[in-house]
């Protein structure tokens, strides 16, 4: 009875819509319905800040290639910032060539993978399109190399740090 609906979601929403199709009766397929806490700020540590009685959580933030250590109250006030100091591992007389690893830059669906194990890449390629809120996102090759491993793949879901592929210089 639904058959127009249907194929109309599948021809809209490909990925997506065809999942919803296939797991439609089962809702542990699909994220938790919203229970009013999703706004919530949840923090990985908290602490309590010199001189002070309110309870801060600790965030580690990197702008523009730079880490900063920032807690911040439970009311939202800045309460410090700190630049962290990064250590750079020394570079092995051994190995010639660089590892990097390519890590979504936000939540979303894997769209197309447009490189494969092996491949070469320059600087600025394509190499994976990502999907999110119906907004496609190029995700480019910062340095030039070969592609290693692929670890996602075509309708893949992804959350913000994943590990995508890797490659080396």
């Amino acid at each position: 009875e639904d058959e127009v609906d249907d194929v109309l979601t599948y021809a809209l929403f490909k990925q997506i819509g065809l999942k919803f199709l296939k797991h439609r009766g089962d809702l542990s397929a699909f994220e938790p319905v919203p229970d009013g806490g999703e706004n919530k700020l949840s923090a990985p540590a908290a602490s309590m800040t010199a001189g002070s009685n309110v309870a801060a959580s600790r965030y580690t933030v990197i702008v523009a290639g730079e880490t900063y250590v920032v807690d911040v109250a439970e009311d939202g006030n800045v309460q410090a910032v700190q630049s962290a100091v990064t250590v750079k591992p020394a570079a092995s007389a051994q190995s010639a060539t660089a590892q990097h690893t390519v890590n979504a830059p936000l939540s979303g669906n894997i769209f197309k993978v447009l490189v494969k194990s092996g491949q070469t890449v320059t600087e600025g390629d394509v190499l994976i399109i990502l999907e999110a809120m119906k907004m496609e996102t190029e995700i480019r090759a910062a340095v030039s190399g070969t592609i290693g491993d692929v670890f996602v793949k075509e309708g893949d879901s992804v959350t913000v740090g994943a590990p995508l592929l890797n490659s080396s210089t």
